[in-house]
């Protein structure tokens, strides 16, 4: 019972957006951690962008994912329905019905905040599931050739890689939820996915980012398995770091877990020259290795993360 408890009051938050977090998350669960998600919100393509444009309601995708990922297991036939996405039909085909529900909720919530909150009652999430901001954020940037780019979903897609990108409006105010959850954790995890669109958005908001380099918790960075092709083509683990570091977080990483498809000695010395600890292991999936394998993930979390190797053991086998 002790060694579960402690388990369970590890403060652990996971910070990212896209497909990257939700795997955190699940990973974290499996260990009967309860995470605290907090999510880019500068999404724009898709179902999503669609609802931004036409109902003026802050982006759903990612903080749908991170509520399905953190839902009770009694709650399964409910995600089913929660993800399930129209493939035909005038109008609604591309929405997840997911999506489509938040909006309903609010607008009879009166906000995106209490429409988060009413889903994480619905589907007794896990953890806690806190957006970035509730302001409404456009991500614009520059690619490698120099032009620039508007939107999110443009930036993704762009057949040149990133070098730079910005949000507007500038200073976007943090959500305060997200900032006090940095502030006391044990541990802040930044999760693989899109370097530019899913990862830096978060530390555009400079209280974030403050919260971040004020926190006193364990900082791990968990590299993607295989670059983005145009955001990140031909990336290497360093250039991620040095990325990272331009964007605030210069002399606050602690670990990095890089998986063997992204191992480099160049790049090994290079962070390990920056007083950060190195990790390598197999974290590629069997059946697609372009992305993390979400049981490779959650067996190395409790090293990263420093649990007690006997409180993990029961957590397992309990």
């Amino acid at each position: 019972m002790v060694q579960r408890l402690e388990i369970a009051q590890h403060q652990m938050v996971a910070i990212g957006g896209g497909t990257g977090l939700p795997l955190v998350l699940r990973g974290a669960r499996s260990l009967d951690i309860l995470p605290t998600a907090i999510v880019s919100m500068a999404d724009d393509g898709g179902s999503t962008g669609r609802l931004r444009r036409e109902l003026s309601l802050l982006p759903p995708g990612d903080v749908r994912n991170c509520l399905t990922a953190l839902a009770a297991c009694d709650r399964e036939d409910f995600v089913r329905l929660f993800d399930y996405r129209f493939d035909h039909g005038e109008g609604i085909a591309g929405h997840s019905l997911g999506n489509l529900m938040f909006a309903a909720a609010a607008d009879f919530e009166g906000s995106f905040s209490a429409a988060v909150k009413y889903f994480e009652r619905l589907l007794d999430v896990q953890g806690r599931v806190l957006p970035s901001s509730y302001e409404n954020l456009i991500l614009h940037g520059f690619d490698r050739s120099g032009e620039e780019i508007y939107g999110q979903a443009s930036l993704t897609c762009n057949p040149i890689g990133i070098a730079a990108v910005e949000i507007s409006p500038q200073n976007p105010a943090a959500n305060p939820e997200a900032v006090d959850a940095l502030r006391v954790a044990d541990s802040i995890v930044i999760c693989p996915g899109s370097l530019f669109t899913s990862i830096i958005p978060n530390l555009l908001i400079p209280g974030i980012l403050d919260a971040i380099l004020q926190s006193n918790a364990r900082l791990i960075y968990c590299c993607n398995v295989a670059n983005m092709k145009g955001e990140t083509a031909a990336f290497t683990a360093r250039d991620y770091i040095s990325t990272l570091e331009q964007y605030g977080l210069r002399n606050r990483l602690d670990v990095v877990l890089l998986p063997y498809s992204m191992h480099d000695e160049e790049s090994v010395q290079y962070i390990e020259s920056r007083g950060i600890q190195v990790v390598v292991t197999a974290l590629a999936a069997a059946h697609n290795p372009l992305h993390h394998d979400e049981h490779k993930l959650a067996s190395v979390l409790p090293a990263l993360i420093e649990l007690p190797s006997d409180a993990v053991s029961a957590a397992v086998t309990g």
